[in-house]
């Protein structure tokens, strides 16, 4: 069983259960069971051992043997939960000041349209480029009472916030992604090459978060809805949704700008300037900002220490279902890599011989599949990435297209699948249907990822990625054109009824 397709079993079963019945919590913890169940060969009691073991590796920080004493290097996933938590008490705090509220109101008098709203939603999700967590919760908490007075329907808000975030995340490289990618790249690059160096020229053919991203802000632009989205787009007439936004009179613009541009300016100076990882410069970050928070609203007399104190508990309640999720997913990707699932990708690549031109195109889909899967792109990445570079020689345009691919495909898994971190969180504070969401989306996010998938397959083949471009700018423009006439069709449809 190890090392093969029953590798990738648990991931399947929680999947497909998560579309049939729509119940993550349950379809996750049945993909772990299952998977636990595999490697104690059907031995229950040696299972949720197994189990429970690797729920709590997970959820640890980075921790390595100092002679006779251990020493955290890293705070790693237990992190990434410290400072999610984090971003739920800021954003009660900046929800329950009235910044929200506040800032929401300047946006909406600013804005005069549905397409300004749109447009306002994207470039507000590319400015929160340090971290995915922050940007969907930022971005959707202020954006909801906008869209909404334009008739933008929740779902198509998530999609927006979902597909932003973590296209521009990966694109950055003073993000939090940035850091793990590097990191992953060192594994496999050996010494005497610039990990970091390799990973900005992958930027140059990171084909489909670009071209989402190109999407997404002509789309705003011009108002046009992607396919399989026209039927979500819309807010029926029926179902005037309710924003949760707390209304505070006392409350400024600022008070929502100043501690967002706080903890973007310490997240950038700790990332760079300082020695810690990138998980504990956010975790930095968020703490920090708090207690400017602090300083910012009670001498102001903006929020009572009781009401400051009181965010806490609400910023838990904000993000708890999404703290399990993640533990849930995180625990069945160890549970598959206790059954190597490694060993089962790289059987997949493995004696390509002169056909290697040909894995570009190969790792973007197994890569996409196994995004899918799992449900996230940092294990993705961080399972793929080692075994790719050291497939090809130091710096080659084959070295560099490949973990393009695997990055993209990454970004595409992560963005589309129904048990990842980035349409858990999206669809949470859209407040909207999860399962909804996701096959809305699929459609438009699949379009994209083919006329990636051909720039891959033609880069690889010609190894000039230049020529991939070209290939995709025809592409995406012919999408463009028939997205636009699909909408004029659509449009002069409901007119007549």
């Amino acid at each position: 069983m190890v090392g093969t397709f029953w590798a990738i079993v648990p991931t399947l079963i929680a999947v497909v259960f998560a579309l049939i019945t729509k119940e993550v919590f349950v379809s996750l913890f049945l993909g772990i069971v299952t998977g636990a169940m595999l490697i104690a060969h059907g031995n229950p009691i040696v299972a949720f051992d197994t189990l429970f073991n690797v729920m709590a590796d997970k959820m640890g920080a980075d921790i390595i043997a100092d002679g006779d004493s251990t020493k955290i290097v890293g705070l790693g996933n237990a992190g990434i939960l410290i400072f999610i938590l984090e971003l739920g008490i800021l954003v009660a705090l900046m929800n329950k000041s009235g910044g929200t509220t506040a800032f929401g109101s300047l946006v909406m008098s600013k804005i005069k349209s549905r397409k300004g709203a749109l447009l306002a939603t994207t470039s507000l999700g590319s400015f929160i480029f340090m971290d995915d967590y922050f940007n969907r919760l930022a971005v959707g908490t202020v954006m909801r009472p906008v869209t909404d007075k334009y008739n933008i329907s929740r779902t198509r808000l998530a999609y927006i916030i979902g597909s932003v975030s973590v296209s521009i995340c990966i694109l950055v490289p003073i993000s939090s992604w940035a850091g793990a990618i590097t990191g992953n790249i060192s594994e496999g690059i050996g010494e005497g090459y610039d990990a970091f160096g390799l990973y900005l020229r992958t930027l140059l053919c990171n084909f489909y978060p670009i071209l989402t991203l190109l999407f997404l802000f002509i789309g705003s632009a011009f108002d046009l809805v992607p396919f399989g989205m026209r039927k979500f787009a819309y807010t029926p007439s029926d179902e005037a949704p309710t924003c949760t936004t707390h209304v505070n009179e006392k409350g400024k613009p600022f008070d929502l700008l100043l501690p967002i541009v706080v903890l973007i300016a310490l997240s950038i100076v700790l990332m760079l300037a300082s020695p810690y990882s990138s998980e504990t410069s956010l975790v930095l970050s968020g703490a920090f900002t708090i207690i400017f928070c602090l300083l910012l609203y009670l001498p102001r007399k903006v929020l009572s220490l009781k009401n400051f104190t009181d965010c806490f508990t609400d910023g838990f309640k904000s993000v708890v279902d999404v703290m399990i999720i993640l533990v849930f997913a995180w625990t069945l990707t160890g549970v598959c890599e206790r059954l190597d699932v490694a060993s089962f990708i790289r059987g997949l690549t493995s004696d390509m011989g002169s056909a290697q031109s040909l894995l570009p195109a190969i790792l973007f889909v197994v890569s996409m599949g196994t995004a899918f899967a799992t449900g996230t792109a940092w294990g993705t990445f961080g399972l793929i990435v080692p075994l790719t570079v050291p497939m090809f020689d130091a710096y080659s345009t084959l070295q560099i297209l490949s973990i393009a691919a695997v990055l993209s495909g990454s970004v595409f898994g992560n963005q589309v699948s129904p048990i990842s971190d980035s349409t858990l969180l999206a669809s949470n504070v859209c407040e909207c249907e999860h399962i909804t969401f996701i096959k809305a989306q699929l459609p438009g996010a699949l379009l994209i990822a083919a006329i990636a998938f051909s720039s891959f397959l033609i880069s690889g083949i010609s190894q000039l990625i230049w020529l991939g471009w070209v290939v995709a700018a025809v592409m995406f423009v012919t999408l463009l054109i028939f997205t636009a006439r699909k909408n004029k069709k659509a449009a002069a449809a409901t007119k007549s009824n």
